[in-house]
């Protein structure tokens, strides 16, 4: 017994194999990778950049504008070739233009550096060159020379007008031989009609000319010496800032060399530095005055209102005293008898003298002429009136209004239509004439007319029907306004 014991005891808890010992249960816990923050970051600012790639690449406007003034429909052309703009989009609109050439741009609608889109809508004006159908007074060719009609050629932009020279032994130089006009007569010529004129260059030349200098030197200098000289001399006319005015800037043949006598010298003239126009909105009257002076320009408004007529004053949001609008526009060369025109601001309009408590009562009338005289410069208000029974204001005053408007505002005002009466009568206070008279002596405020109708003798002075000036119906204990009347009508055998 003891052996089998001995062998059973070797199971015991210290004495059992392994794979007889009780199993233990230990639990293991995972552990988690912590968050990346770095890499989170990273990653939403990729996808922030990728955005706004994507904008830019896809969406965003990329095409910048140009500025087209003073270029022509062929550089439109090729810029929206260039940039893949779809074509029907783009507008043009011609005008007549004394100051720009035929063929070139005045504006665009689209400002020079927006940046747009190839679908873009975009319009341009193009100058169709002087109205040709502008008509010219013609002055006394006959007795002109050949610089006094290029001149007047020139400054009125007679493009169909020809010059022409030839030798003529009976017509002194640079005087004229004769002209004719084709497609009008003298008091019916316009810009568009064709004009040639024949000036003479005198007799045949017999040698050559040695030429002189004549750079910065007055053109008559040049002029004397070519009318001795027999030599045909052409006047071209451009500004400088650097050779003062009516002195000769360069010429076609230079010092020391020859041309034939009844030969063509050209000589290039000055019409002094070119004052070119700035862009006075926002300048101050004072500051324009400032530059008209120091460049001797002439304010000369169509009607001002200053006391030295020099400006013109319109309403305007803009603030007091500055520039709203002028012409020439800005970048304009002027001429010589040129003139600027500036329009001032007078801010919004000042309705003060009909409102506070020390200002005389004023009739609706009133504001009307006030409105009427304010929208004559540029106010643009529009009135809005209701009208009300009131016992205080008389019929037709102000009762109250806005007490302050804007450039392109409304005025709203209430108008008052007087007192309001109470009516009170019987049968036989509208019987006849005599009782209306009876009893109007006791509410004499109530207006009253008679208006007599045929009717049998039997019938005068009896009332047929009364009712008020309005067309409402005359009751007892009603109130009726002020400016109301009753009308009677009252049979009068003799109508």
């Amino acid at each position: 017994m003891s052996d089998n014991k001995d062998f059973l005891n070797q199971f015991s808890n210290q004495g059992k194999p392994a794979s007889f010992q009780e199993e233990e249960r230990i639990p293991v816990t995972k552990q988690r990778k912590p968050l990346n923050v770095k890499l989170l970051i990273g990653l939403l600012i990729a996808a922030i950049v990728l955005g706004i790639l994507a904008y830019f690449l896809f969406f965003a406007p990329k095409i910048e504008v140009p500025n087209f003034a003073g270029k022509t429909k062929n550089d439109v052309a090729a810029w929206t070739k260039q940039q893949g703009i779809e074509q029907s989009g783009i507008l043009f609109d011609e005008r007549y233009d004394f100051d720009t050439d035929e063929g070139i741009i005045i504006s665009q609608s689209i400002p020079e550096g927006k940046k747009v889109k190839n679908n873009v809508k975009m319009d341009f004006v193009i100058s169709l060159g002087a109205d040709p159908e502008e008509k010219i007074k013609v002055p006394d060719i006959k007795n002109m020379n050949k610089d006094e009609i290029q001149n007047w050629v020139s400054q009125n932009k007679l493009s169909k007008t020809r010059v022409m020279t030839a030798y003529n032994d009976d017509v002194e130089e640079n005087e004229v031989i004769d002209y004719s006009f084709s497609g009008c007569e003298e008091d019916t010529f316009t810009r568009g009609c064709s004009l040639r004129i024949n000036v003479s260059k005198g007799s045949a030349p017999a040698g050559k000319i040695t030429v002189e200098d004549f750079e910065k030197k007055l053109y008559e200098t040049a002029e004397t010496w070519a009318k001795t000289k027999k030599v045909n001399l052409v006047k071209v006319e451009q500004y400088s800032d650097k050779v003062e005015k009516g002195y000769i800037i360069s010429q076609s043949v230079a010092s020391g060399k020859t041309i034939d006598e009844g030969g063509e010298l050209i000589v290039t003239v000055s019409l002094g530095k070119a004052i070119t126009v700035p862009n006075f909105i926002g300048w101050s009257k004072e500051n324009i005055s400032k530059w008209a002076k120091t460049n001797q320009v002439s304010l000369d408004p169509e009607g001002g209102h200053d006391n030295d007529g020099r400006f013109e004053y319109d309403y305007s949001g803009e603030p007091v005293g500055n520039c709203i609008k002028q012409t020439p526009a800005a970048n304009t060369i002027l001429k010589d008898d040129y003139s600027v025109h500036i329009w001032i601001s007078k801010g919004h309009p000042d309705i003060s003298e009909f409102i506070g408590e020390d200002v005389t009562q004023k009739s609706l009338y009133e504001l009307e002429q006030w409105i009427e005289k304010v929208n004559i410069d540029s106010g643009r208000l529009s009135l809005d009136v209701v009208y009300e029974l009131n016992s205080l204001v008389s019929s037709g005053n102000i009762v109250s209004i806005v007490d302050e408007v804007r450039v392109g505002s409304t005025v709203y005002v209430t108008v008052s239509e007087g007192k309001n009466y109470l009516l009170k009568f019987d049968d036989t206070d509208f019987a006849n004439q005599e009782s209306v008279e009876n009893w109007h002596a006791s509410n004499p405020d109530i207006k009253y007319e008679f208006k007599y109708i045929p009717g049998d003798e039997s019938k005068n002075g009896i009332v047929k029907k009364c009712y008020r000036s309005d067309g409402k119906e005359v009751k007892t204990n009603t109130y009726m306004p002020e400016n109301e009347r009753i009308i009677f009508e009252i049979y009068d055998s003799n109508q």
